[in-house]
């Protein structure tokens, strides 16, 4: 009987501890949503304010200059990419970077993946390129990468190889970091500097120079 009891007991203890945990599911939901809400707002805000955004110009020249060198004979044929549209990827095996390719630095294109600012080259047409992406997100893996190192380019008309070359740090307002008006092609891909700083100022910025790998 004493032990019938105690089983009895140890039931009902579980059974009011069930009901207890169903009735406080709504009470924390109700009183957690609004500091989930925040967390997620804080960090969208995080995200924006850290985007490597650029002051560019624009310059209509920019989108007017013939194509310099190309290692592929059709390529004046290709017409340039939609705004945010994904039309490549970026790889980089050593780092274990890999990530899509956008036509657009905006700040839906950055949450997707890197984004490329439209006045730039395309890759293969003899111009500078410049690309950008989050440090705490898609290019967090350029924090690895040193000078000697291959970054793919895998487009819908054609895979282009890359050198790095050299690094610059400096600052958002450092508009003389890149020249788009050059008259050869390179990769510029840049970022928030220092990487995975979510606190304080995001006012760095790291840029990645790369020249073209030639076949011999």
């Amino acid at each position: 009987m004493l032990m019938n009891r105690d089983i009895k007991d140890a039931i009902r203890y579980i059974q009011i501890s069930f009901l207890l945990i169903i009735l406080l599911i709504p009470v924390l939901y109700v009183a957690g949503a609004p500091l989930v809400s925040y967390l997620v707002s804080k960090g969208r805000m995080i995200m924006i304010a850290g985007a490597p955004g650029y002051p560019h110009e624009y310059n209509p020249e920019l989108s007017d200059i013939d194509i310099i060198s190309s290692s592929i004979a059709d390529i004046s044929k290709i017409d340039k990419p939609e705004q945010g549209t994904q039309y490549g990827s970026i790889y980089c095996e050593r780092i274990g970077l890999s990530v899509a390719l956008y036509f657009g630095d905006d700040a839906i294109s950055l949450q997707k993946g890197a984004g490329q600012y439209p006045l730039s080259g395309l890759p293969g047409r003899g111009r500078p390129i410049l690309i950008s992406g989050h440090d705490i997100t898609f290019f967090a893996p350029l924090e690895l990468i040193t000078e000697g190192d291959i970054i793919n380019i895998v487009t819908e008309y054609g895979s282009f190889d890359y050198e790095l070359v050299g690094t610059l740090i400096t600052d958002a307002s450092d508009t003389t970091a890149y020249k788009l008006t050059l008259n050869r092609e390179q990769l510029i891909l840049y970022t928030c500097y220092p990487f995975g700083k979510l606190i304080g100022d995001r006012d760095g910025r790291i840029f990645f120079y790369c020249d073209p790998v030639t076949s011999d």
